[in-house]
């Protein structure tokens, strides 16, 4: 901040040699000088200092901060692109089978009666979805999102499934995928992951996220009750096997 003083000088008490405002002692006589005058002097302001001090307070942000600030912003942007893109990319999904469905459904109602496992494969659970949601097809729909088809995907040891609805002509994929465990003779699901397109979803997400899925676990009720009394299911690549409880 810029200052201006008044050149006052000082008088000396013995010789009254006037001093330089600086000075300590008489430059004549070299008596010690009364500078009490000197420091009741108050700086006098400049104004125009202090109005260009108020327009850098007030003004517009500096050049590197509004520069900062631009750049974080192209990068979001960037980001967000880059999500609404992968979301928008459809998955690899099972191709539509036509062989015909097997009764699942009664399988598992008699699978106590069996002595080996029941097997399937991936197709053969997919052409049973295909048969089992036909009829459920209108309680999956929702206004402007219409039910497409659900798939069954299986790799060692986990299991995916897959949506795909209709919005407007366009499809949209949304993916889960759970390990299963069986726990003190009870089956229980862990979700391990998703997806929204090809865009990957945390599995702590997707704890929360899974009631996308909530209206397809619902048509299949039936069946996930009868899962959850068997005594073990294993997933293998593109197969999966379901054993009885013992007795």
């Amino acid at each position: 901040m810029t200052t201006t003083t008044t050149m006052a000088k000082i008088v000396c008490g013995e010789c009254r040699h006037e001093n330089e405002a600086e000075r300590i002692y008489c430059h004549n006589c070299g008596e010690r000088l009364d500078r009490s005058a000197a420091a009741a002097q108050k700086p006098i302001v400049d104004p125009t200092e202090t109005h260009r001090r108020l327009q850098k307070m007030l003004g517009p942000p500096s050049r590197v901060r509004h520069n900062f600030f631009a750049v974080s912003k192209l990068v979001l942007a960037a980001v967000a692109a880059a999500a609404l893109v992968e979301m928008a990319l459809p998955p690899e999904l099972p191709a539509p089978t036509k062989i015909v469905s097997p009764q699942i459904d009664l399988d598992l109602e008699n699978a106590h009666l069996r002595p080996s496992p029941l097997e399937y494969s991936q197709d053969q659970i997919n052409a049973y979805l295909t048969y089992r949601l036909i009829s459920k097809k209108t309680a999956l729909t929702h206004p402007f999102l219409t039910f497409v088809r659900a798939t069954a995907s299986f790799r060692e040891g986990a299991c995916t499934i897959a949506m795909e609805r209709s919005l407007f002509g366009y499809s949209i994929f949304s993916r889960t995928s759970h390990r299963v465990e069986t726990n003190a003779g009870k089956i229980a699901a862990t979700n391990v992951g998703g997806w929204i397109g090809r865009l990957p979803i945390h599995p702590v997400v997707m704890q929360f996220g899974d009631i996308i899925f909530a209206d397809l676990w619902s048509a299949l009720d039936r069946e996930r009750k009868l899962i959850g009394k068997m005594g073990a299911v294993n997933f293998h690549e593109s197969s999966v096997t379901i054993s009885a409880p013992t007795r």
